[in-house]
């Protein structure tokens, strides 16, 4: 996988990586093409940005070519423009430790990074949808599934035409199995039930749950 770099200065990798450390970030936006039987996910090239106040610019170049492009799918087009619009808002996706990850003083010259070591899996859950899923995990039974800490976030990556979905991680007080279609069931009162979430344990896999606590959010 490829990054094309934009609004990259002209100087080396170095310096590039202090800007990093003085708050500087890569970030990707994303939108929909819809052509009827079909709506491809596309996203911008990897944008280099200063200020968190530069990144309004970009937003809205992205969701309006979202908007414009997006909704021209026959069965869910405005659905899927209006999930593109709601990554964008939320400031799009920080891929700034994929890039560095990866990034060499040649591509960097060339503006392109060939990602092969991926950091960023996930990315945070906007404001509206944390606070339905907060809801609804408040809703459990606590006698079904005895939850000690939940960790939620945006699985991104994913195949190309795939859609990113939800995660949620529940530390239990005790080990037993997650009854996971109550869990669901409390869910599908705020969400419609198409919509992915992927519930694990999350002592059952460690790496897994490692990078969900640092890249999302404890509800």
């Amino acid at each position: 996988m490829n990054y094309k770099l934009q609004n990259t200065p002209n100087y080396d990798l170095e310096t590039l990586k202090k800007d990093v450390d003085s708050g500087a970030k890569f970030v990707l936006f994303n939108y929909r093409i819809g052509l009827g039987l079909f709506s491809l996910l596309r996203f911008s090239p990897a944008i280099f940005v200063r200020r968190e106040k530069d990144i309004q610019k970009f937003k809205k170049k992205y969701n309006v070519l979202n908007v414009i492009l997006g909704p021209w799918f026959i069965f869910k087009g405005p659905f899927l423009t209006y999930n593109a619009y709601k990554v964008n808002k939320s400031g799009g996706i920080d891929v700034t430790k994929d890039v560095l990850a990866n990034l060499t003083e040649e591509q960097l010259k060339n503006k392109e990074v060939n990602i092969k070591i991926i950091h960023n899996i996930f990315q945070k859950v906007n404001k509206l949808d944390k606070k339905s899923i907060t809801k609804a995990i408040r809703k459990t039974n606590l006698n079904l599934v005895p939850i000690k800490n939940t960790y939620v976030a945006l699985f991104i990556n994913v195949d190309e035409y795939k859609k990113p979905y939800y995660v949620i991680g529940i530390e239990l007080y005790k080990q037993i199995e997650i009854d996971k279609k109550h869990i669901k069931t409390n869910l599908n009162q705020y969400f419609y039930k198409h919509v992915e979430f992927k519930i694990f344990n999350i002592n059952e896999d460690i790496d897994y749950a490692n990078k969900l606590i640092e890249q999302g959010d404890s509800i």
